[in-house]
């Protein structure tokens, strides 16, 4: 088993994340960076060129895309913080006890900024980072204090007019990738949900073969809504490429719910009631949708060619296939058409819409498929108050709260031994606490094995490449090529960013020095500051994630039952208000789920030897997925019109969403679920026709496989441990 884990951290450690790396946003990082060095060297401003180079170095890490107003204002607050903590770092330099107290305060503030997201994270490392160097290196001077700041200051603002003024991206193009990033990932999940189709053989989809790109497709959704809220800002009532960006982003998802409805309806269709042709053609239909979707995809992306893409699937292609044969489509079928028909006016507005969008005709008419209505732009509804975001941090069950302390109280001992035992660069120990350190505990190990991989192969290159230059006009040269590598990985590996990160930061931040053959010392202190730092997640306010999941869980559950309480509720409602208030449910369910997959994904790497003891939990998560695709399919039933009302859906809503309530209660108390009711045990189908027939009976099924995982998930020997929600 310990060899088995080994290599499974291995891989995950090595994997390559799907993408290509950021080429521009590597060249930016070269600009940023190598040019205040080189203008430091020339000018001959002695440990300028470590000040300039690092703030220009953490300005371009900083820029991680998204809006210009949010971009700005990140780099803008690691300007700001980054130079108070260089100034307080150079005061209390050289005096044990006050470095102490002060790094303690850093690394916590620092560390708290979490609460603010990613551009948090960003800021929040970069400024300890800068904190650590600055406190490492003795202040030769009694106004470097002033002057240190100044120039980590003037390489912060270089590294944003780069950014923002002299190499700017395009000011649409932020959106524009966050929309293509839709239409990739659900073109993704549309080829899974076709290879899923063809494997279809039991009652249920086998758990391995449930999409799991679905998540990313909710991911790229949120991610590109948060994109479009800020780019609209300013911009009331103007029809414009923001608008047209809107209209696509709302399309891709009304895709998503459509594919999600269709797969459903192929899922019910096995032994007897599945028609080997029909089913082939549906097959044949999703990858040509699939295809549309990418194709969409890469003309967001493009700018260019106003061509429309053709949409040439809609369900009648499923339906030759019943006239070539017996010339009566069965029920199911006819409905997985309706749906097809549905997703192709989707698919066409799209279409429309990027012609109008690419060929940037002032005043174009916006194309809107009769489906769809432009959304209202808002602010972002998860978004709290941030009072109320610092309250629930500083709660006693915190989560960034005790990874505050975590990282405050490891980063100081760091301190404290590279100065009681006078360590060489010992700010590398230091650093590399800093950046190992996570909320969790699993991904702590997973990161220390990427930055131990990296750092042993970056030296390994700095050792070579010092061995052969010396000249100061090469040293620039590699380390511009260095910054390019280094950023441009950042996003696709953490270790093939290591790699070049390591030879980087001994360039830049042994630049007044002028000692480039610190390689070894380099490695060394990597793999100490490893060490204290697995030791710190071990012993400090450990948060496994086994602890966690039955909260995250339990909110997935509550949300499929508000989903299905909405679909209920709006049967017999066939307005557009009725379906967007299910898709609103819809959405905050995906958001739920992806919230409770990711934080499975943590426990996986946190079980030792008790692989097993995860089933319930991995059951658990997949059908969640499925109940939701359940309720979105039995949504869609409501527009065949076939004499199914509210009332006749009453008893098993009712007692579906009663079960599903009992069963977030059990997983929040640790107590196991009350049984299920008769209406849900005895569940009859006689009153309905075969379409919505074949939805209830999944839904009372799956509910039981549901409350069976969660019985076994409370049960005593269980490894997961419920805690209160409010800690999540």
């Amino acid at each position: 088993m310990p060899f088995t884990r080994a290599v499974h951290t291995f891989r995950a450690a090595t994997s390559i994340a799907r993408g290509r790396p950021a080429y521009a946003a590597g060249a930016r990082a070269s600009i940023a960076t190598v040019v205040p060095l080189a203008l430091a060297q020339l000018l001959h401003l002695g440990d300028a060129a470590t000040w300039m180079s690092l703030g220009g170095f953490n300005g371009a890490l900083s820029d991680r895309g998204g809006s210009y107003s949010s971009r700005a204002w990140t780099m803008a607050a690691l300007i700001a913080t980054g130079s108070v903590a260089t100034a307080v770092a150079t005061l209390v330099g050289g005096h044990l006890a006050l470095s102490l107290v002060a790094t303690f305060g850093v690394a916590f503030v620092a560390s708290i900024l979490r609460v603010w997201g990613n551009p948090g994270i960003s800021v929040g490392i970069a400024t300890l980072s800068t904190y650590v160097v600055a406190l490492a290196i003795p202040a030769e001077h009694g106004h470097d204090a002033l002057t240190r700041p100044a120039y980590v200051v003037a390489g912060g603002l270089w590294a944003m007019s780069i950014a923002l003024v002299i190499w700017p991206l395009r000011p649409y193009r932020p959106a524009r990738l966050a929309i293509a990033e839709c239409y990739t990932a659900l073109a993704d999940y549309i080829e899974q949900v076709a290879a899923s189709a063809l494997l279809q053989q039991t009652a249920e989809w086998p758990i391995q073969h449930a999409p799991p790109v679905v998540t990313s497709v909710r991911v790229a959704l949120e991610e590109a809504r948060a994109v479009l809220v800020q780019i609209r800002r300013g911009r009331p009532g103007k029809v414009d490429r923001g608008e047209r960006l809107l209209i696509l982003g709302e399309t891709a998802d009304q895709l998503f719910g459509h594919v999600v409805a269709l797969s459903e309806t192929l899922g019910t269709l096995r032994g007897p009631a599945r028609n080997e042709p029909a089913h082939e053609r549906s097959v044949s239909l999703l990858r040509e949708m699939s295809a549309t979707a990418r194709a969409i995809s890469v003309a967001v992306e493009a700018e260019r060619n106003a061509t429309r893409i053709a949409v040439s699937w809609n369900g009648d292609r499923l339906r030759e296939s019943f006239r070539a044969g017996s010339g009566a489509i069965d029920p199911q079928y006819e409905h997985a058409a309706i749906i097809l028909d549905r997703a192709s006016q989707f698919a066409s507005s799209a279409s429309a819409t990027i012609e109008s969008l690419n060929g940037n005709a002032p005043g174009a008419e916006l194309v809107l498929s009769p489906l769809v209505r432009a959304p209202a732009v808002e602010e972002l509804s998860e978004q709290a108050p941030v009072w109320d975001s610092f309250r629930a941090m500083l709660s006693p069950g915190s989560l960034i709260l005790r990874f505050a302390l975590r990282v405050a109280v490891v980063t100081t001992v760091a301190v404290a031994l590279t100065d009681l035992y006078e360590l060489k660069r010992g700010y590398w120990v230091t650093i590399t606490v800093i950046v190992i350190l996570q909320p969790y505990t699993g991904v702590t190990f997973t990161r220390a094995v990427q930055r131990v991989i990296g750092t042993v192969l970056g030296a390994l290159l700095a050792a070579g490449l010092g061995t052969y230059f010396h000249d100061p006009r090469a040293i620039l040269v590699i380390a511009t090529v260095f910054v390019a590598c280094c950023v441009a990985l950042m996003p696709l590996n953490y270790a093939a960013f290591s790699v070049f990160l390591t030879p980087t930061f001994v360039l830049l931040a042994e630049a007044s020095a002028g000692e480039w053959d610190l390689a070894g010392t380099r490695v060394l202190n990597t793999l100490l500051g490893g060490a204290l730092a697995l030791v710190g997640s071990r012993l400090l306010w450990p948060s496994p994630e086994r602890d966690r999941f039955p909260a995250y869980a339990a909110a997935a559950l509550r949300a499929n039952a508000s989903y299905l309480r909405s679909v209920f509720d709006r049967y017999d409602d066939h307005s557009h208000e009725s379906s967007t208030a299910m898709r609103d449910a819809r959405r905050a369910i995906g958001l739920a789920t992806v919230n409770a997959e990711e934080s499975l994904q943590r426990a996986l790497s946190e079980v030792h030897g008790r692989g097993e003891a995860l089933a319930p939990a991995l059951i658990l998560v997949a059908y969640v997925r499925r109940f939701t695709a359940t309720v979105a399919a039995l949504a869609l039933t409501r527009h065949a019109r076939d004499g199914t009302t509210r009332a006749m859906l009453e008893p098993l809503c009712s007692a579906v969403c009663s079960a599903l309530e009992e069963c977030a209660e059990a997983l929040g108390g640790g107590d196991a679920p009350l049984p299920l009711t008769d209406a849900i045990v005895k569940f009859s189908p006689a009153p309905f026709t075969p379409l919505v027939r074949a939805r209830l009976e999944r839904l009372a099924r799956q509910v039981g496989t549901l409350h069976d995982a969660v019985a076994r998930l409370t049960e005593r020997d269980s490894v997961f441990v419920p805690i209160p929600a409010r800690r999540v």
